[in-house]
């Protein structure tokens, strides 16, 4: 998964991984490592970082669906204890400690909002995700023509109208370019807490639209969702030259070979 790196183990993604410097999520992955750390990941300058800010920390986790913290530090575990955090294991230095329950599929309680303001969507999903209060106040760079259009975060918060429909999300399965879900919600937006990225094509469901802070909003058209991530042409047309590069390669190596052995016969 782009945002959930099967880093550990199997059983087991984390917010860091291998090609996490890839992903629209890193961003948002610092600033989440700063606001749970003594000492925050600045990596990226100009990034809204808030040290060992809990509060903060835990309405974040819940925006990627993370179920579980690991604090390194005394001071970390502390403050992680004093902010309602359950432990569950300690393996020194290590304690994991459990986050409250988050879905990796929302329902949308609000109608989100499309961003048509000057700031570049990736700019403008900074500031929505500093905006704590209002996480539920969903901010995509595209959607259907009845969904609000504002040009101001503020905007937002009045312009999205509240959704009454129920809905309940079950048999949620989430891997390697495959998500798919099963909803009684058809027709109400859902917030899929995987990283956007144009390959991702939606079965059962419109869109999927990129959303603030780097995951995807689709609207169900059916009551079984499926999301494919493949190939595009891009990725093609380099396996192409890659693979034509290697056997230029092999032809070269071949023939310079050939000319050795020819000049050696020659002596």
């Amino acid at each position: 998964m782009c945002i959930r790196d099967r880093y550990w183990s199997p059983d087991h993604p984390t917010m860091a991984g291998v090609y996490q410097e890839s992903s629209l999520t890193t961003p948002f992955n610092l600033i989440n490592a700063g606001e749970l750390g003594l000492v925050g990941s600045e990596r990226i300058e100009g990034l809204p970082y808030h040290a060992m800010d809990f509060e903060r920390g835990i309405a974040h986790m819940a925006v990627y669906g993370v179920s579980y913290y690991v604090s390194f530090t005394e001071e970390a575990a502390a403050a992680a204890r004093a902010a309602g955090l359950v432990p569950l294991a300690t393996v020194p230095p290590w304690v994991v400690f459990e986050l409250p329950p988050s879905d990796l599929v929302d329902v949308a309680a609000f109608t989100p909002s499309v961003w048509t303001g000057k700031a570049g969507f990736a700019d403008i999903s900074l500031a929505w995700y500093d905006d704590i209060d209002h996480l539920d106040r969903w901010l995509v760079n595209d959607g259907p023509a009845e969904w609000p259009r504002v040009s101001s975060l503020e905007d937002r918060v009045a312009a999205s109208s509240g959704i009454e429909t129920p809905g309940a999300v079950s048999n949620v399965v989430i891997d390697n370019g495959h998500i798919s879900f099963s909803t009684t919600a058809i027709g109400v937006p859902h917030f899929v807490k995987v990283s956007y990225f144009p390959n991702w094509t939606a079965h059962g469901a419109s869109g999927p639209y990129r959303a603030a802070p780097s995951v995807m909003v689709v609207v169900p058209t059916s009551q079984d969702v499926v999301l494919q991530f493949s190939r595009g042409s891009a990725e093609y047309a380099g396996m192409v030259l890659t693979g034509g590069t290697v056997v230029l390669l092999i032809v070269w190596g071949v023939g310079r070979y050939r000319s050795r052995r020819s000049r050696a016969n020659d002596v």
